[in-house]
């Protein structure tokens, strides 16, 4: 898999025109990585697969010029290290990445410094849906949460008013510090959906928040989207008491109807497309989405998002198309089910077989087929080599597994696992916890014994034909 550093530029709420462009020097310890760049000002879609790509090492540099305002540039490295950098116009910047950590030299040290904080803080919000032993996972009442937070944004004030800033730079950070807390709110209280503790203070404090969505300067923070997802979810599912279940199918209409009626203008605009994209870059193929799209047009037809969204919604809309029967794909049903994983292996005895775990929601796993036709080049035609798709995925989503195998055209057996055999796939393949990290690959041998619990990817086709080769002889 690529690696890649995504450099992705927040303009300031308030720009300043010099005559001569800012530039930003990027340099790295590593041998080689490839990084990607957008200017995320509330116009671009802040997604790595529409930026262009630079690659850096260890015996070049690249320095990039930069439009001549002030500029905050947010970075997800090499390991998914996320950082933020400042430079100003007229300034030259240099950030040094490492694997695990960057330094910075120029005139905007004292910025960097900030945002280094500021970033520190967005991933204490993050982590409390990431993580199970997060300090306000056990904090149930709403006034010890507003403690705690209160606390911790001011800690992010006072650092802003201790430092010696741009004003467009403290206005713009201190929107964003509102905005990290005010997230990390609707995270908490959409935990507590469903249990005793969500009280009439906690849903009080929800009806009379101010999310600022009116505020044009809210599309520079990358919590924008997901608040007003976590916004129109909790105003449906919690204030009127909408049953999710009735818009699970369609559940991207739903938060399209609600965001035209919470949103006008361009945050509108920027919402819905990203809605639009995000189902695609997620590879989830919805199928409201070509549907949605009309009416994005219909919204805005002139929008400059259309240059990307219209040649990948022909991509959703062929998903859907009838597709001629390829004799080599097949689904297997089992004869008596299956009471272990061996009884699973009991169809492809004598042969060696290839396992691919995957389940439609894993964009890492969709993304891996476009792989799999150049893998099979490298694979002699033989009779004794059997490639295995088995799908974790739930009943409600088996017409779009059996769409998504005949999109991609993947010829070998196929099997969609139901309650008990996704339990002996977990168990299996899972860790101590039951945690089972998907896309998963795995060898089994003729005599159904696995050989290779983490095998080699269709990404790298010359380790995987040496393990099977060793199974081959």
């Amino acid at each position: 898999m690529k690696k890649y550093l995504v450099l992705s530029f927040f303009l300031s709420v308030t720009t300043w025109s010099y005559s001569q462009s800012q530039r930003l020097i990027v340099k790295t310890d590593l041998d080689s990585a490839e990084f990607r760049y957008w200017a995320s000002d509330g116009k671009q879609l802040s997604f790595y697969s529409l930026a262009p790509s630079l690659t850096v090492n260890r015996e070049k540099a690249e320095t990039i010029s930069l439009p001549d305002q002030e500029t905050v540039y947010k970075v997800l490295a090499v390991g998914k290290k996320s950082f933020k950098v400042y430079t100003a116009a007229n300034g030259v910047d240099t950030a040094y990445l490492q694997k695990d950590s960057v330094f910075f030299s120029g005139p905007n040290k004292q910025y960097n410094l900030y945002l280094m904080e500021a970033e520190k803080a967005d991933e204490y919000c993050r982590n409390y849906y990431r993580t199970r032993s997060h300090p306000l996972s056990n904090v149930n009442t709403l006034a010890e949460f507003k403690t705690i937070v209160s606390a911790r944004q001011e800690e992010d004030c006072k650092l802003l008013r201790d430092g010696a800033f741009a004003s467009g730079f403290v206005e713009q950070q201190q929107l964003f510090a509102d905005l990290r807390y005010k997230a990390l709110f609707l995270k908490k209280l959409i935990s507590l959906y469903k249990s005793p503790e969500l009280t009439d203070e906690w849903k009080d404090e929800f009806r009379n928040m101010d999310l600022h969505l009116t505020n044009e300067a809210v599309r520079q923070s990358n919590w924008f989207c997901e608040i007003v997802k976590d916004y129109v979810c909790i105003n449906s599912f919690v204030i009127e008491h909408t049953n999710p279940a009735e818009v699970a199918d369609t559940f991207n209409t739903f938060l399209f109807d609600n965001y035209c009626r919470l949103l006008t203008g361009k945050n509108l605009e920027y919402v819905t497309a990203s809605l639009l994209y995000n189902d695609i870059f997620q590879k989830e193929f919805s199928k409201d989405i070509p549907s949605l799209y009309e009416r994005f047009l219909t919204l805005f037809p002139d929008s400059p998002y259309i240059k990307y969204l219209e040649p990948e919604i022909e991509k959703v809309a062929t998903f859907y198309k009838e597709k001629q029967e390829n004799g080599k794909i097949q689904i297997i049903n089992y004869e008596t089910e299956p009471e272990c994983f061996a009884d699973m292996m009991r169809p492809f005895l004598g042969k060696v077989v290839y396992l691919d775990i995957w389940a439609t929601s894993c964009s890492s796993c969709i993304q891996a087929f476009s792989e799999v036709g150049k893998m099979k080049q490298h694979i002699s035609d033989r009779d004794d080599i059997v490639f295995l798709y088995i799908s974790v995925d739930r009943d409600s989503r088996h017409e779009k597994w059996e769409q998504m195998i005949n999109y991609y055209n993947l010829e070998g057996c196929h099997y969609r696992g139901n309650e008990r055999t996704s339990k002996i796939i977990y168990a299996t393949f899972g860790n101590t916890e039951g945690v089972l990290t998907i896309p998963r690959y795995a060898i089994v041998d003729k005599n159904g014994k696995i050989t290779f619990a983490n095998a080699a990817s269709p990404a790298n086709p010359d380790e995987l034909v040496e393990q099977l080769n060793t199974l081959l002889k």
